[in-house]
């Protein structure tokens, strides 16, 4: 199998990670590979913000913490072994926020997803980062986001502490004509 088709058949969404930092190097291939992620009419209407201060990252997580709804904070206690301290980026070293375009965002959170499992580091889209500048207007300003970009998607990042179990392939979910 292409070397590219077999990253991609192997990446799963890691929700459990060791506290071990990932290199310099690694990182900034993952974000090259997020930079070179294509955009309508070449716009390059996104922009990324790496965090891996524990301090800011705990501020996320207790925002997250106060404003996640029911029944979402139940299923974020679930996927961190029900533990009661959720962490909105499952307690990763590294975090990207994914700013501007909602369709560029999404690219570039991919390759970066498959960038890292190329070179052996967890990875998993977060969907719910907005919760945490939804309820706190100084957020985006302090980690200087852009002006009008709006903050769209996470990418939490590390090692995992556990192999992510492999999902059931879903026959029939394809429709040749």
């Amino acid at each position: 199998m292409n070397e590219t088709l077999k990253v991609i058949k192997e990446r799963r969404s890691c929700r459990a990670f060791k506290k071990d930092q990932i290199s310099k190097d690694d990182l900034e291939a993952i974000v090259n590979a997020g930079i070179w992620a294509p955009t309508g009419n070449n716009r390059q209407d996104r922009h990324f913000t790496v965090i891996q201060d524990k301090a800011t990252l705990e501020r996320m997580n207790i925002l997250a913490r106060t404003h996640t709804p029911e029944p979402v904070k139940s299923r974020l206690v679930e996927r961190n072994d029900g533990s009661p301290e959720i962490s909105i980026h499952y307690f990763a070293p590294t975090l990207i926020i994914l700013s501007g375009g909602e369709v560029s965002c999404s690219i570039a959170a991919e390759n970066i997803c498959i960038a890292a499992q190329s070179l052996g580091i967890g990875s998993c889209m977060l969907g719910l980062i907005r919760i945490v500048f939804d309820n706190d207007s100084t957020l985006a300003g302090d980690l200087k986001i852009p002006h009008g970009m709006s903050p769209r998607l996470g990418v939490a990042l590390g090692y995992a502490s556990r192999k992510m179990p492999e999902p059931e392939y879903q026959s029939g979910k394809v429709t040749y004509l």
